[in-house]
C-alpha cells in the first residue's frame, strides 16, 4: 500500500510507513467503492457499516464538477502534484542519511610522548563516541543479507565500520617537537556493500609537540679497554662496570690479529637509541670512541731495531753453542779452530696472521777451521750458522724465545766425516734465505750479503782464467789421488793434461744453485800396464763442479764438487777404471742424455766427440 502522506509504497501488512512513520490504517477508510460514473450520481454501493440507511441514494465524497476542468490545466495540477511528491521523498531520504555519515575526522586524537628526538606517536579512534551517536542509525545492506544471512546475527554494523576504518602514521618513532608528520586514513571500499552509512575524512598533517628535552651521558665512561697477547695476532679485552648499559652492548671493529699502532673503534648500536630515552631517560653523547693499540710485545721487524747489547749478547751465545757443539760432538782427532765472526742474516715473516711458528729469525754466522789430525779429511773451512727465534720487543727491552743452535749439515770433501754448519757458503745462503722467499723477508750483512749479490755463470767465457786454472788443479789431485789409491803397481797413467771443458745451463733457473749449471772439466792420460794385462789406451778422465757463481770482487765459487764421471773395462781384461775410454760415449751421458734439461758448450778440444 501507498503512504497518505508522503506517498512511499510500503508492505501491505505494514501498520506505519517506513517513509515518514506515519500510522497507515487512518489514510482512508476500508474498502471505499470508488464512482462508477463520475459524470452523474450513481446506486454507489454503501459502505459496509454505513450510517446511512440501506436505500438511501449517498452522494459520493469526490463527486465530479458540474463543469470540466481543461486539459491543460489538469496536466498542469498533475505535474505540480508528482514535483511535490518527489521533493517530499528527496527530503526524507536526504533527512534519513544525514543521521548515518560520519565525520570520522572528529574522533582521530594524534599524541607524542617521549623525548625530543625520540618521542613515539600514538593514534586513536574514538569509536565508543561514533558507536553512541551513530550506533542504532546503523544497519546491514541487503547485499550483507543476502551475502552472509543469519551469519549477521554474530556481528554488527559497528564492528564492521571498525574493522574496515583505520588510521596509518607517517612516522611513528624518534619523533621531534616542531616535525610535521603526515597521516591517511585507510577506508576500504567494500564498507558501503556491507553497511548503510557514509563516512568522510580528510588526509592531513600532525605537527608534533610536548616533548621533554633529553640528556646525555658518556657511554664509554665505565669500558675498560685492554689489548693482549703479541704483535701481530694480538687481541682486544672490554669489561664494562656501569650500570646503564653490558657488556654486550659494545661491539670492537677488530678483535684479534692487532699491532702497535692499529685503531680499533669501539661502538653501541644506534638504533637503541630510543630504548635508552625510554628506559634511562638520556641517550649516549657518542656511539663510538677510538683506541690505539699500544703496549704489546712485537716482533721485531728488521736488523736496525737490534740494539748493540742485544747483538753483542748473541754473539756470544753464539761462539758458546758453536763450541758447546764441536766439544759434544767432535772426536779426539778433529778439531775446531780461528772462530771468526762472518756476518749474518735476518728474515722477518711477509704475513704474520694466524698462525705462525717463527715471525722473525737472526743467524749469528761465524767460521772456523776443522782439520783432522788423522788425516781423514783436509782441514776445512766451515760457516756456522746459529740461529736465534721469535725475538720481542716489550717494555723497552729486547729477548728471544729460542736459541735453536748451529744450523745445516755437510760431509768433508773425500771421508765419511760430517759437521753441523756448511763447507760452502752458498748453500748456506740458500738454504736459509733462498729456500724461505717466498714467506720470508731477509737482510744480510757484515760480510754475508756478497752470497745475495751473486751471478749465475751461463758461458765457459764467463769463468775467470783464474778461476779455471783453480778448478783444473782441483781435478787434477782428484784424478792422481784415484789413481794412486786405485791403480796396483803394474798400471800407470802417463801425459796427464787437460783435454777440453763442457758447461751444461739448465733451461729454467731456480735457488738450488746446484741444478743451475754443470761444469766438466776433462783430463787426458795414456794408461798403460807392464805385464801386459791390457793395452795401452787413452782414458778420459771428466771431473764435475755444480753451481759455480761469480761474487762481487770477481770471486767464484762452486756450490758442489760431484767428483770424477764415467767407468770403463779395458778391452780384453777384466781391468777398469774411472772416466771413459770412448770419447764419443762420454759426449753421450754428460751431453746427449741431459739436453732435455740443459743447453750445452762445447770446447775445442773435446768436439771432436760431438758438438
Amino acid at each position: 500500500m501507498f503512504c497518505g502522506k508522503c506517498g512511499r509504497q510500503n508492505d501491505d501488512n505494514a501498520k506505519f510507513c517506513i517513509g515518514c512513520g506515519q500510522p497507515l490504517n487512518a489514510a482512508a477508510p476500508a474498502q471505499a467503492a470508488a464512482p462508477v460514473n463520475a459524470g452523474a450520481p450513481a446506486q454507489a454501493a454503501a459502505p459496509v457499516n454505513a450510517a446511512a440507511p440501506v436505500n438511501a441514494a449517498v452522494q459520493p465524497k469526490n463527486a465530479a464538477p458540474k463543469k470540466q476542468l481543461p486539459v491543460k490545466t489538469l496536466i498542469i495540477a498533475a505535474a505540480a502534484a508528482v514535483a511535490f511528491i518527489i521533493a517530499i521523498v528527496v527530503i526524507a531520504i536526504v533527512a534519513i542519511n544525514a543521521g548515518k555519515t560520519i565525520n570520522l575526522d572528529k574522533y582521530l586524537t594524534i599524541e607524542a610522548s617521549g623525548y625530543d628526538g625520540y618521542g613515539n606517536a600514538k593514534v586513536t579512534i574514538d569509536w565508543d563516541a561514533i558507536e553512541a551517536k551513530y550506533g542504532k542509525k546503523l544497519s546491514f545492506t541487503a547485499k550483507a543479507k543476502k551475502e552472509y544471512g543469519d551469519w549477521l546475527s554474530l556481528t554488527s554494523p559497528m564492528e564492521i565500520l571498525e574493522s574496515y576504518v583505520s588510521v596509518s602514521l607517517e612516522q611513528y618513532n624518534n619523533l621531534s617537537n616542531d616535525m610535521e608528520v603526515a597521516y591517511t586514513w585507510n577506508v576500504d571500499e567494500e564498507l558501503k556493500d556491507y553497511v548503510k552509512c557514509k563516512v568522510k575524512y580528510k588526509d592531513s598533517t600532525y605537527v608534533v609537540s610536548g616533548l621533554e628535552e633529553i640528556g646525555t651521558f658518556d657511554a664509554f665512561e665505565d669500558l675498560s679497554v685492554s689489548f693482549t697477547g703479541t704483535t701481530p695476532n694480538g687481541c682486544i679485552s672490554m669489561e664494562y662496570t656501569g650500570s646503564e648499559l653490558s657488556y654486550y652492548d659494545f661491539q670492537a671493529s677488530q678483535i684479534d690479529g692487532l699491532c702497535n699502532g692499529d685503531t680499533v673503534t669501539i661502538t653501541i648500536n644506534g638504533s637503541d637509541m630510543s630504548y635508552y630515552a625510554q628506559n634511562l631517560g638520556k641517550v649516549p653523547a657518542s656511539l663510538e670512541k677510538q683506541y690505539t693499540v699500544e703496549g704489546l710485545p712485537e716482533y721485531v721487524g728488521s736488523y736496525a731495531s737490534l740494539t748493540e747489547d742485544f747483538l753483542n749478547n748473541a754473539k756470544s751465545e753464539a761462539e758458546d753453542s758453536i763450541y758447546a757443539y764441536a766439544a759434544n760432538s767432535y772426536n779426539t782427532a778433529t778439531s775446531l779452530t780461528d772462530l771468526q765472526y762472518a756476518g749474518y742474516v735476518f728474515d722477518y715473516i711477509k704475513d704474520g696472521s694466524g698462525y705462525v711458528n717463527y715471525y722473525n729469525d737472526l743467524y749469528v754466522i761465524y767460521t772456523g777451521t776443522v782439520s783432522n789430525s788423522e788425516g781423514s779429511f783436509a782441514a776445512t773451512k766451515v760457516y756456522f750458522p746459529v740461529r736465534f727465534t721469535n725475538i720481542l720487543l716489550a717494555d723497552g727491552t729486547l729477548s728471544y724465545e729460542d736459541n735453536r743452535g748451529v744450523c745445516g749439515s755437510t760431509y768433508f770433501g773425500n771421508s765419511w766425516y760430517s759437521t753441523r754448519g756448511y763447507i760452502n757458503p752458498l748453500i748456506c745462503y740458500m738454504e736459509i734465505v733462498e729456500a724461505n722467499r717466498d714467506y720470508y723477508t731477509a737482510e744480510c750483512g757484515d760480510g754475508f750479503e756478497v752470497y745475495a749479490e751473486y751471478e749465475t755463470i751461463s758461458q765457459l767465457s764467463d769463468i775467470s782464467e783464474e778461476y779455471k786454472q783453480a778448478l783444473y788443479a782441483d781435478a787434477q789431485d782428484q784424478i792422481l789421488s784415484y789413481i794412486a789409491n786405485s791403480y796396483n803397481g803394474s798400471s800407470t797413467a802417463t801425459d796427464l793434461a787437460v783435454k777440453g771443458e763442457y758447461l751444461l745451463l739448465a733451461k729454467t733457473q731456480g735457488t738450488d744453485f746446484r741444478n743451475n749449471n754443470r761444469y766438466v772439466v776433462v783430463y787426458s792420460a795414456t794408461v798403460s800396464n807392464s805385464q801386459g794385462k791390457f793395452e795401452t789406451t787413452t782414458v778420459y778422465f771428466p771431473v764435475e763442479y755444480d753451481g759455480i757463481v761469480k761474487l762481487p770482487g770477481d770471486e767464484y765459487m762452486t756450490t758442489a764438487s760431484v767428483g770424477m764421471l764415467g767407468y770403463s773395462t779395458f778391452a780384453d781384461s777384466w781391468y777398469n777404471t774411472k772416466g771413459y775410454i770412448d770419447g764419443t760415449q762420454m759426449y753421450s751421458d754428460i751431453v746427449t742424455s741431459n739436453r732435455e734439461n740443459y743447453t750445452y758448450e762445447v770446447s775445442e778440444g773435446l768436439t771432436e766427440f760431438g758438438n
